[in-house]
């Protein structure tokens, strides 16, 4: 996938997501950016401004996700 399909799919659901095994999911209410991680719990206190912020600065495995995109399952 790309990161252009993944922002379409950002756009209009709250994706769950699985990488190397792990569970990831995002939610947005009030155009704010919301996680969790399976791996990572304090995960769910990172607040995201905006969709760039979310893929720059959520760090998964560590790496960002945006480059961990291409990778992801959206199952």
């Amino acid at each position: 996938m790309t990161v252009n399909a993944f922002i379409k799919i950002l756009a209009c659901n709250e994706p769950d997501f699985s990488y190397n095994g792990q569970n990831y999911s995002i939610c947005w209410p009030d155009g704010k950016y919301y996680v969790t991680a399976e791996d990572s719990p304090n995960d769910v206190d990172l607040v995201f401004q905006d969709v760039d912020d979310l893929l720059d600065h959520w760090i998964i495995q560590g790496q960002p996700l945006r480059l961990i995109i291409p990778k992801i399952d959206l199952g």
